[in-house]
């Protein structure tokens, strides 16, 4: 099965690759901390994806991946108290494009609940 042309898949790329260019402009100290676990973090939201796409039982992973989500959102905030980000825009891109990943995550569960209680 194709992940690629999910829109939440998309959307988790669009965050690793955004991460991925924001944690180059950590101080060495962070990037090489937190900046790793939000790199770290990221890339597994996209492989989650994958892994829940390809499923016959999505109900399991795609509960990991709104919580690895929730996780996530609060690795960008412990960021930004750590004052890792080199403005307010890179903690507002970072939290928009997570946001977005974790509504996807919540709507493709809750999609996924319906159609098991259709089919019973």
């Amino acid at each position: 099965m194709r992940y690629d042309n999910l829109p939440i898949y998309k959307s988790a790329l669009n965050l690793c690759v955004y991460v991925e260019t924001i944690v180059k402009s950590f101080e060495k100290y962070h990037k090489y901390t937190i900046g790793e676990d939000l790199r770290s973090f990221s890339k597994e939201l996209l492989f989650m994806i994958h892994r829940a796409n390809i499923s016959n039982d999505k109900k399991v992973l795609l509960e990991n991946l709104r919580n690895r989500c929730e996780d996530l959102k609060m690795l960008i905030n412990l960021t930004k108290e750590l004052k890792a980000f080199k403005s307010f825009k890179q903690f507002e891109n970072c939290s928009r494009y997570t946001i977005e990943v974790c509504k996807q995550s919540q709507g493709w569960l809750g999609a996924t609940i319906n159609n098991a209680r259709v089919l019973k």
